[in-house]
């Protein structure tokens, strides 16, 4: 799980550090960021969305590669294939450096990412100009004491041979290294070789700590809201979860995981409306694919009714583009879920976090307006504000470390929504008349 998370010049954020870990020095398995409108927390999720995205870099050059070779026809079968894959937003290096390093910024944009796993701490660094990667190094544990994995710049590469099984493998990632790093980082580039059909002696060539690592970082799952465009995800998905249970295809062989799914989401939703009946999947089957939809079976003017799950109201929806992450934390993995109250009412938000708090069996970063959640059971040290400092740097910080003393039976909605904690909006008083006099002036 993460420890913390250092960040410079990214995005809004000059030099800030956003500290995970309870009193017990252990990290937390839930957090909750408050904070007002623009201030920044929606940056915090898409740091964790950024190193996701660092880590397939490699599979958006084979990507081009197919689309730009002679036998293109023969990687694609159809457009619906071609556009499956430009929908998964994949992007390089560079396209992600322009999208969140700060702009004008002169400064490297610095990204550190302190790590636990199996009791064991870790750091990564990743660092760039304005175009490529200029620093990244992974620490953790070889064999007994922890130890330097890599650390490359552009004027040195250090990788530890003790990190692989084999003098062969270890030249084959060293001449990959000098090829391709820059554009993208060797942790992008140990997972494609890793999971390339044709190098798997790679992955059964690295010690089982570097394995351990390499398979918590391709496990975050991430559910962002980026500016105006639409949301992003990418799920780290254990095979029995599905990333989409609203719609899509999976194989005839795969259908158990369907059948599944199905009753668990009749658990589900049975228990938060009482006006839902019944939750089934409408089947079609295809050259051994089933694509399938989503129903519900409801109360709807006395008579229950049979409805696709599209024309649900917002909140419903999203409940359901957000369950996967929740059961991603509850199997173990790092997820993050941006703006996790966008149209759920505040109770039932604060029954869905209360009852998985207790079967969180990863990590859960959650960003969030809902104070409700603040009077909930859930500690206290799970919550954290984001506010500006006098010399307009951001500032993270857990709401003991205003008041250390806060216990369950303190009203902290009450105290954050005086400003005892700040990382709330300026009281204003807006004239719309004015405004609507302004909008129509004729001279």
């Amino acid at each position: 799980m993460f420890e913390y998370i250092k960040l410079k010049n990214y995005k809004s954020f000059k030099d800030v550090e956003l500290n995970l870990l309870d009193r017990r020095n252990n990290p937390k398995k839930l957090i909750l960021i408050y904070g007002e409108n623009g201030i920044g927390k929606s940056n915090i999720a898409s740091a964790f969305f950024m190193l996701s995205e660092t880590l397939r870099t490699m599979d958006v050059r084979d990507l081009m590669e197919s689309l730009l070779s002679e036998n293109s026809d023969n990687v694609f079968n159809d457009v619906e294939e071609l556009k499956k894959y430009f929908q998964a937003r994949y992007k390089d290096i560079e396209t992600l450096i322009n999208e969140n390093k700060t702009i004008s910024s002169v400064e490297p944009l610095y990204m550190e990412f302190g790590f636990r796993l199996r009791g064991k701490s870790g750091r990564y660094i990743l660092e760039t100009n304005n175009s490529q990667i200029i620093h990244e190094q992974l620490e953790y544990t070889i064999s007994k004491n922890r130890g330097i994995y890599f650390d490359i710049t552009c004027n040195k590469q250090i990788i530890n041979n003790n990190i692989f099984l084999d003098k062969a493998s270890y030249r084959s990632i060293k001449e990959a290294c000098l090829k391709f790093w820059g554009k993208h980082s060797l942790l992008s580039i140990l997972l494609h070789e890793s999971d390339d059909k044709s190098e798997q002696y790679i992955k059964q060539s690295l010690i089982k700590n570097f394995n351990i690592v390499l398979n918590f970082f391709s496990k975050i799952s991430c559910k962002v809201k980026l500016g105006n465009s639409q949301e992003q995800g990418i799920i780290g998905l254990p095979r029995e979860i599905l990333s989409n249970y609203y719609s899509g295809e999976i194989s005839i062989k795969k259908e158990k995981i369907l059948d599944n799914t199905e009753k668990m989401l009749n658990i589900l939703f049975k228990l938060t409306y009482q006006d839902i009946k019944k939750v089934y999947y409408k089947k079609t089957i295809n050259n051994n694919l089933i694509h399938y939809k989503l129903f519900l079976s409801k109360m709807i003017a006395g008579k229950v009714r049979d409805i696709d799950f599209s024309l649900e109201s917002t909140g419903t929806q999203s409940i359901i583009q957000q369950l996967p992450f929740m059961l991603v934390a509850t199997k173990g993995a790092v997820a993050i879920i941006d703006e996790f109250d966008m149209g759920i009412h505040d109770l039932l938000l604060k029954n869905l976090i209360t009852s998985l708090y207790n079967d969180i069996g990863g990590q859960l970063i959650i960003t969030t307006h809902n104070t409700i959640l603040m009077e909930s059971n859930i500690p206290k040290e799970c919550i954290y504000v984001i506010n500006e400092s006098a010399a307009n740097n951001k500032e993270i910080r857990c709401i003991l470390y205003y008041n250390n003393k806060i216990g369950n039976k303190n009203n902290i909605r009450n105290q954050y929504l005086l400003g005892r904690y700040s990382g709330i909006p300026d009281n204003v008083d807006i004239n719309f008349h004015k405004l609507l006099e302004i909008l129509t002036e004729t001279k």
